[in-house]
């Protein structure tokens, strides 16, 4: 065992000796070679100049003939192609390795620059010229034949450095055979010691093959432990490995389901069993496009199986061309949508009802309110005879204001309802914003004065006509306005301006200084039917349809509605109209404009 063991270690060893014994051969060849190939690449350079100097030449000779020859034999393309020949030549002056050589020889690169310079200012002339132009191409040829002095010394230059470097290069290659024979002796030397690392790195490669199939039993086991479907196919499109998951998927065709196993064999014996419905009555086609998305994978995609599972497929590329597929059941998360998609329907479903309950309701309650309403108008103003005491009268004008805040809130909460079931239409006219802001804020004055609040108008004079709904535009100002009336402590300003904004739409803002509202508030009183639960707001009738109504008016026109408010400081309501409802840059308010406070 031992001997055996020797003779094996001495046959590495031997083994060692030729392979080093043989790279030396082979190094003492590749330093001829590269000799000779560093010889080409200065032969290369010094061709490069020559080769540039015979393009000039060839250049001025077709530009000779060009302007002389009778009849003419080239054409003024041929003299703009030998051109363009020649300018080629020139970048290589500058750039790469022959580029960074050429720097070193004489005036090589500043030649070629000005080489460049001189057919860059040429250019326009050359593709211009005619053969009537005698004067322009003699001054065209002249600087062109200047360039042929320096490209000829350039050229004279780098046969001399050519020169100079294969002495250096043939000196600097005696001394590297030199070194090379000395490290031949050190490698013979250093053979044994190589021979004990071969044999130290044969143990750790062993070691190291142990710990790889110890690596690769726990990544087997913990892919088996996956609740996901896995599977890994190579390059080819062969099955490598998959886990009992996939297994059980497949145990239709679990006699295909061995490594080497094409990728779509599997697909089509699972289509020939039926196990894709989506498949069915168009088999071919499903079969090509599941192929695509294997072999270019994207997105994660979704499939139904026969027996009614969801599967999610994740498939991606590996470093070396495999793909990697995991299918992930989301039956119960398929089930879950299908229940809130039920839910939502019929939730919406719901809402339908109510608002086609609300539209009947809101009818049939205008009606026994416009006889009330009226009864206690000719009682109150005791139109047949007085009703015998002053309280009675009283009593009848407090059933009056009822009747009509009532009716009030029956209908916004019509229009909310029409507008919910897309029902409100608009009676567009050209409309003077500050006519209709001026028309709502007279009926709010008596409100204001009442409280001690300020109606400061803030409209420009110059607005143009808005298309639009005046009452219902009315019916925003009044709303905003009589919103920041109502919530006012007593005292204070509300600005009502119009104005245009930088995309040519029309502004409609209303501004306060009251108390304000949290964010969270703001969020809220947007909404139907909420109203804040701070003292002031509950001494004040309402039903919270105000601002949502303003809201729904201003999108029906195709605007946007925003709110913004700090409590201490004050609310600001914009609306927002859009530049298509503009008709015109002219002004458009009767009047002029009206600011200051009221």
């Amino acid at each position: 065992m031992r001997i055996g063991r020797l003779i094996t270690v001495y046959s590495v060893l031997g083994v060692i000796i030729l392979a080093f014994s043989a790279s030396m051969i082979f190094s003492f060849n590749n330093l001829r070679k590269y000799e000779q190939l560093a010889r080409n690449e200065l032969t290369d350079t010094t061709w490069i100049l020559a080769q540039a100097e015979v393009e000039l030449i060839r250049f001025l000779y077709v530009l000779d003939l060009y302007m002389y020859a009778e009849p003419p034999v080239v054409s003024k393309e041929d003299v703009i192609e030998h051109m363009e020949i020649f300018w080629s030549r020139l970048p290589l002056f500058l750039e790469g390795r022959e580029g960074r050589r050429l720097a070193r020889i004489g005036d090589a690169q500043e030649t070629a620059r000005r080489a460049l310079e001189t057919l860059a200012r040429l250019e326009p002339v050359l593709t211009g010229l005619d053969r009537s132009d005698v004067g322009e191409y003699q001054a065209a040829r002249a600087e062109l034949h200047g360039l042929l002095a320096p490209l000829k010394r350039t050229l004279i230059d780098a046969r001399q450095w050519q020169d100079a470097a294969d002495n250096i290069r043939t000196e600097r290659l005696d001394r590297i055979y030199a070194e090379l024979i000395i490290a031949s002796i050190g490698i013979l030397v250093s053979s044994a010691c190589l021979a004990l690392m071969l044999l130290h790195e044969i143990r750790l490669a062993h070691r190291a093959q142990s710990a790889e199939k110890r690596a690769l039993l726990q990544l087997s086991e913990a892919i088996e432990s996956f609740s996901d479907a896995f599977s890994l196919f190579d390059k080819d499109d062969r099955l490598v490995m998959c886990n009992q998951r996939f297994r059980e998927m497949y145990a239709s065709v679990d006699e295909l389901l061995k490594p080497g196993v094409k990728f779509e064999t599997l697909i089509r014996a699972r289509i020939e069993k039926g196990h894709v419905p989506e498949a069915v009555g168009r088999e071919e086609e499903w079969i090509q496009m599941r192929m695509r998305r294997h072999r270019n994978p994207s997105d994660d995609f979704e499939i139904l199986q026969r027996d009614g599972c969801w599967f999610r497929i994740s498939e991606r590329r590996t470093k070396d061309g495999g793909c990697v597929c995991i299918w992930t059941d989301i039956t119960a998360m398929k089930q879950r949508q299908q229940d809130l998609a039920e839910q939502q329907r019929r939730a919406d479903s719901a809402n339908r009802a109510k608002t086609d309950f609300l539209l009947t309701m809101s009818h049939e309650l205008r009606t026994p309110l416009n006889a009330i309403m009226g009864f206690s108008e000719v009682m109150k103003q005791e139109m047949r005879g007085p009703l015998g005491s002053s309280q009675y009268v009283e009593y009848a004008n407090d059933i009056y204001q009822s009747a009509r805040h009532l009716l009030a809130v029956i209908n916004n909460l019509l229009d909310i309802s029409r507008i919910e079931a897309g029902r409100m239409e608009l009676d567009e006219h050209a409309v003077a914003i500050g006519e209709e802001v001026e028309k709502a804020l007279r009926l709010l004055e008596d409100e204001a004065s009442a409280v001690d609040v300020s109606l400061v108008r803030a409209v420009d004079k110059d607005l143009p006509l808005l298309l639009g709904d005046p009452h219902k535009i009315q019916q925003i100002v009044i709303n905003l306005a009589g919103n920041a009336i109502r919530y006012m402590q007593g005292g204070g300003r509300v600005v009502i301006s119009a104005f245009r904004d930088g995309e040519g739409g029309i502004v409609l803002c209303v501004e306060d200084d009251g108390q304000g509202m949290s964010e969270e508030d703001v969020q809220r009183v947007i909404s139907p039917f909420v109203r804040l639960s701070n003292p002031l707001v509950r001494q004040q009738d309402g039903t919270g349809l105000g601002l949502p109504l303003v809201k729904a008016l201003v999108e029906l026109h195709g605007g946007k509605f925003e709110l913004t408010s700090t409590p201490g400081e004050g609310t600001v309501a914009v609306a927002h109209f859009p530049c298509e409802r503009v008709l015109g840059d002219g002004p458009a308010m009767a009047g002029g404009g009206l600011a200051g406070p009221h």
